[in-house]
């Protein structure tokens, strides 16, 4: 059960949506109504790595997701996008929106460290003390506490 880590993070204005098993047109359509109803959200952090298959029709409706959500003034990051996905999601230009903002990281606590660096520069959250930081369970990449 990850419900602390989330409210926590949600209290930083980050959601972090894990995406299972294969990205199709129909779940990718329900992923995209999804993330229309995020509300107080600064950051939304897609977590790619247990995604199995991505479609073409998929990618396209999650750049369309990413395309949306940024011109609502909501930064979007990916984590753990698997090597073999990265063609299909190149094809339609999804991966271009994410790396011209340097918003792709290679695990989810990159990820979680990004956001909140994208919200202290943007004055959301309060800079943490350098000494500071938010431990990370490595075995399961979720921020703990």
């Amino acid at each position: 059960d990850h419900s602390v880590e989330e409210h926590a993070l949600l209290a930083e204005h980050i959601v972090a949506y894990r995406i299972d098993g294969p990205l199709f047109f129909a779940g990718a359509h329900r992923f995209l109504l999804e993330l229309a109803e995020v509300s107080d959200v600064r950051v939304v952090i897609l977590r790619m790595s247990r995604v199995t298959t991505i479609d073409a029709t998929g990618a396209l409706v999650l750049k369309d997701a990413v395309d949306k959500l940024q011109r609502r003034g909501i930064a979007v990051m990916t984590s753990g996008i698997r090597p073999g996905q990265r063609q299909v999601l190149e094809s339609v230009g999804a991966l271009k929106l994410l790396r011209l903002e340097g918003r792709e990281y290679a695990t989810t606590p990159e990820a979680i460290r990004g956001a909140r660096t994208y919200l202290e520069c943007a004055g959301v959250l309060p800079p943490l003390p350098a000494q500071s930081s938010r431990p990370v369970n490595e075995e399961t990449e979720e921020t703990v506490g």
